[in-house]
């Protein structure tokens, strides 16, 4: 991803709570290049950033720390909310080591199944 398309995946990932700037999100990509746990490749004019091996690792390190910033801001949603944000985090991390196997049919599948949610959402939001 370029450095605005990580902006935008931290903002949604953080349901608008938080909006990360250029100048928080660049320093640490810079940062993350100089310890080799992101490769640069330029396409279209913009850099674009991929997470390595290094990157990977890094992540399986610090991943309690991750793990107790996620439920300080769960417990900042309430227990309710939190349990929800929960929800749909398991989910992505079911559906996101599978992205690039799930068949055309499975793809369907599950595309018909997330607009029924999102309609279901809509229709509890608005009642």
């Amino acid at each position: 991803m370029h450095g605005y398309q990580i902006m935008k995946l931290l903002e949604a990932r953080f349901h608008g709570v938080y909006t990360p700037s250029p100048g928080s999100v660049y320093p640490t990509l810079r940062s993350l290049l100089r310890e080799r746990c992101v490769a640069v490749a330029g396409t279209e004019g913009r850099t674009v950033y991929r997470i390595t091996g290094a990157g990977r690792l890094l992540i399986r390190r610090r991943e309690k720390e991750i793990d107790r910033r996620f439920r300080a801001f769960e417990a900042a949603l309430g227990p309710e909310r939190a349990a929800l944000v929960r929800e749909l985090r398991l989910l992505a991390k079911v559906l996101a080591p599978s992205l690039r196997t799930i068949t055309p049919d499975q793809a369907k599948r599950l595309y018909k199944a997330v607009l029924d949610m999102r309609g279901r959402v809509m229709k509890i939001l608005t009642t």
